[in-house]
């Protein structure tokens, strides 16, 4: 004789032995069933589902012995099951368990975009939502999704727009429809640092503006600008040139795709001094550098610190007789000019 259930499943009410409970995760819906086991010898139990009310049943899955849950995963958004559930052993089946039904949730999209120069991600709350440019997710109607952007290295978060979600922080999305936002990202700002070298003083300014000092400071500028740096000397000294990103004394650009800096160097002016020549006699004065030919009295000014090396040349029958005041001898006369001064040339007629 085959060995019947002793303890069969009995048709019981939904809210005492067989429950199920709707379920979505962030990618698909899925139906969770229990009942309570009332049988001591079964070796499973047949779980069969219909579409609705009125559908027909039809075996879906089953449990091993003593397994009181199943987790329904093929079912379709929106839609209403019924399950029923009987224990089985090797000869029989039981008596089928009450009848319990679930709906399972409206699930909608949810998409993000990136857009702008500068990059990062998009991580959502529940998961679903996880991506650098453009991605989508799926949540259960009513689900209210956190999303969070976090730029990447060089890049800022420039704000959110769609869905009413605005600015820069958390954007909490209620799903009720399918969903689109937007997060912009740009490459963040770049900064230009100028200082200034040497013994002399003045001021750089930039256009556009920010840079405007007279010592060290620094602004920031949109990814890729290009700021022009104009260098003024103050009274008493001169501007000798860019160091860094720039070189040389002329116009100085730069193109800011990383952070840049620039040295502006200003040098203390030298005084200046008169070197005056008197020349006796017939002959020629002439000067390196030059500033001094002539054949009787002149002068030029010389930058304080300036070696001016003089040469006397003879007019005809003449001969050139001595060098006199800053000067001495026959040889070449040279002079540091430092302060004023005044030499002599005299040329005698030759015997």
């Amino acid at each position: 004789m085959p060995t019947e259930l002793t303890n069969r499943i009995r048709i019981v009410t939904f809210a005492f032995f067989i429950m199920v409970v709707a379920h979505a995760s962030a990618t698909a819906s899925q139906l969770i069933l229990t009942w309570d086991d009332n049988s001591t010898n079964e070796t499973g139990f047949s779980v069969e589902r219909s579409t609705g009310a009125t559908g027909v049943f039809e075996e879906v899955g089953g449990t091993g012995p003593d397994v009181t849950t199943y987790v329904d995963v093929a079912v379709a958004d929106a839609t209403t099951y019924c399950y029923r559930v009987r224990a089985f052993n090797a000869t029989e089946y039981s008596d089928y368990s009450n009848t319990a039904c679930a709906t399972t949730p409206q699930v909608f999209g949810l998409a993000v975009a990136k857009i702008g120069a500068g990059s990062g991600t998009v991580i959502s709350t529940p998961d679903g939502i996880i991506c650098g440019s453009s991605c989508s997710g799926t949540f259960p109607s009513g689900t209210s999704v956190i999303l969070n952007a976090t730029p990447a290295n060089g890049s800022t978060f420039t704000g959110w727009s769609g869905e009413n979600c605005a600015g820069t922080g958390p954007c909490t999305v209620t799903i009720t429809s399918a969903t689109a936002l937007t997060a912009a990202f740009d490459m963040a700002p770049v900064s230009l640092t100028v200082s200034n070298a040497g013994t002399g003083s003045g001021a750089v300014s930039s256009t556009p503006a920010g840079i405007s000092c007279g010592t060290a400071c620094s602004a920031s500028y949109p990814y890729g600008a290009t700021v022009s740096l104009t260098a003024v000397a103050q009274a008493g000294s001169i501007f000798s040139g860019w160091n860094g990103s720039c070189a040389g004394a002329g116009s100085c650009s730069v193109a800011l795709t990383s952070a840049a800096a620039v040295t502006a160097t200003f040098t203390q002016e030298l005084a200046s001094s008169t070197l005056s020549v008197s020349v006796s006699g017939k002959g020629t004065v002439t000067s390196v550098p030059g500033g001094i030919n002539c054949a009787s009295t002149c002068s030029a000014i010389y930058a304080a610190g300036t070696s001016v090396t003089l040469t006397a040349t003879p007019g005809s029958r003449f001969a050139f007789q001595e060098w006199g005041g800053a000067c001495s001898g026959t040889g070449t006369c040279t002079v540091s000019m430092s302060a004023r001064e005044t030499v002599t040339a005299t040329f005698k007629k030759a015997h």
